[in-house]
């Protein structure tokens, strides 16, 4: 059985092509997103998910998250008495995936697709395969992100000539892909994306803008657990902007209640730089395309932090018209990623869909003279 991963920053989903569609697969608490956390107990035990994610405030110190920026480096995170590599870590993540699935399709799961941001350089997509070798898995491809939510917006444009621009903005991570559909045949024009650049850096930003506007002193930046109870009240935050106009921030110290509420316009405010970075990416992607923004028929967006409003208006600015959203964000990238291991397998309702993809990176000759 081959599945698709989407091995995420923040969370990460499994999903399987069954029956001529793509379906994910819930975890053993019946839910989609599994927080790309792992924990190590007391006993030596390894928790993943939601359960290592809740020990992140309780047991910083026994606990990591966010190691997906760290794919293909040298940093060792350590957890109590044992280091783990990044791909070590993420390796524990797509085990559980894996077991999920198993459960779920009552059949061993031997291969998986496995998603990578489009921008991720050779070292990191060799991590990630390491990973999933580690995790059990034949990993024989590798999907970029923006692709694979392309392939699972396209199934729903199947029969129709389009170019589409994928904004793809994850935990960690953001990528921007022009492709164009046509005839069966979906063919990627361009990618451009920054690795570190993602729902986290908005986080990072709110917690900065607390310690300026509460006078707390930076010493506690050193504290991990008052800095992942912060964490934790900036992540809520952001998601309460989502649906409401204010959202408040509050913490605890030396027996004062410390607050600071944020609306929307404070949050563009402080993350103008952020928004700005956004930027780049996309007009590198139009410029490689030969495209002018006027030219696509429409924008699609992956990756949770798209679901901010201050992001969202960014997208409509740009482009001058509101971003599809057929599927839902955090979804799409899992649900491609089954439709690549449905091709994979030459299920007979992909035998029409053909898909071609870009290297991201420049490529250039060099050339070495021989010494006299």
């Amino acid at each position: 059985m081959i599945v698709g991963i989407d091995l995420g920053t923040t969370n990460s989903l499994i999903a399987v092509w069954q029956d001529g569609v793509a379906r994910l697969i819930p975890n053993m608490l019946g839910e989609f997103l599994t927080p790309s956390c792992v924990s190590l107990d007391e006993d030596g035990s390894i928790l993943v998910g939601r359960a290592a994610r809740e020990r992140l405030q309780t047991h910083p110190e026994r606990t990591a998250a966010v190691f997906k920026r760290h794919m293909g480096s040298d940093k060792v995170v350590h957890l109590g008495k044992r280091a783990f590599r990044a791909e070590e870590l993420s390796a524990l993540v797509l085990k559980a995936l894996k077991a999920d699935a198993e459960a779920y399709l009552g059949a061993p799961v031997t291969e998986a697709v496995i998603t990578v941001p489009a921008y991720f350089s050779d070292a990191q997509r060799k991590a990630t395969r390491a990973a999933g070798q580690l995790a059990g898995l034949k990993v024989d491809r590798l999907l970029n992100e923006p692709t694979a939510a392309a392939l699972a917006y396209g199934m729903h444009q199947q029969g129709n000539e389009s170019r589409f621009l994928v904004f793809d903005l994850g935990g960690g991570t953001f990528d921007v892909s022009i492709l164009e559909l046509f005839e069966g045949v979906m063919e990627v024009r361009a990618s451009a994306g920054d690795n570190y650049l993602g729902g986290e850096d908005f986080v990072l930003t709110m917690m900065e803008l607390f310690f300026e506007r509460t006078g707390l002193p930076a010493k506690l930046k050193n504290d991990p657990h008052f800095m992942q109870r912060l964490t934790a009240q900036a992540e809520s935050a952001k998601r309460v902007l989502s649906a409401a106009p204010t959202a408040t921030m509050r913490m605890r110290h030396d027996d004062k209640d410390h607050l600071l509420e944020i609306d929307e316009e404070l949050l563009e405010k402080v993350c103008a730089h952020l928004l700005k970075r956004l930027r780049d990416p996309v007009e590198r992607a139009l410029r490689d395309a030969n495209l002018r923004s006027s030219e696509l028929d429409s924008i699609v967006l992956a990756g949770g932090a798209t679901r901010m409003p201050v992001v969202k208006r960014l997208v409509t600015r740009m482009f001058g018209r509101f971003p599809a959203s057929d599927i839902n964000p955090d979804e799409v990238v899992a649900l491609g990623a089954a439709v690549q291991a449905g091709l994979k397998m030459k299920d007979a309702a992909l035998k029409e869909v053909v898909m071609t993809d870009v290297s991201p990176y420049s490529l250039g000759i060099e050339i070495s003279m021989p010494s006299e």
